[in-house]
């Protein structure tokens, strides 16, 4: 993930600063890239061009303030929320561990088990970007697969899924992210 300074220009010729969290890129289904970004607004203006020495500053407090949000922020990242154990597994691809752990699931438990894993993995690979890392999973991906699971997803027989697939999915879901974060 980048974490950066935004400005844009505002039409009364101020200029808003907000940080700019980039978490890289997906193709979408019909082939265009999209950018996954979210902003974090600070409420705090620079003036175009300043005049008086006031003015200037003002924009170096701004500025200055701007960049230690900024610096808070990185460094929250760089904690990680869950604060992964086994930094190995923060770098690995979220799909590509839950495939493998589905496959262990299959050697290990009943085919039934192993059913309910294999569903959950199908419908997480049109949920979640096929390059998304564990260091990148935060509370915000969380409610999006489980939003996901309770209002979006659809069964083979273009039905909404049952109650219980939705809690056994989205529990499946959880229980990989437990075991990657212990």
């Amino acid at each position: 993930m980048k974490i950066s300074l935004s400005q844009r220009k505002l039409k009364d010729g101020r200029i808003s600063l907000s940080i700019e969290f980039y978490r890289g890129s997906e193709i979408t289904d019909d082939g265009k890239r999209k950018h996954l970004r979210n902003f974090e607004n600070l409420d705090t203006y620079l003036i175009v061009d300043p005049k008086t020495a006031k003015e200037k500053k003002e924009n170096k407090e701004a500025l200055e303030f701007a960049e230690n949000v900024i610096a808070i922020r990185k460094a929250e990242y760089a904690q990680g929320r869950f604060e992964l154990k086994n930094t190995a597994k923060a770098k690995r691809v979220f799909l590509n561990f839950f495939a493998d752990l589905a496959e262990e699931k299959r050697t290990l438990d009943s085919s039934n088990n192993y059913g309910n894993w294999f569903s959950t993995y199908q419908y997480l690979k049109k949920v979640v970007p096929k390059n998304l890392t564990f260091e990148e999973i935060d509370e915000y991906f969380i409610k999006k697969v489980r939003k996901y699971f309770e209002k979006d997803a659809i069964s083979k027989s273009d039905l909404p899924l049952s109650q219980n697939s939705k809690y056994s999915y989205f529990n499946k879901f959880k229980a990989a992210l437990r075991n990657a974060f212990r």
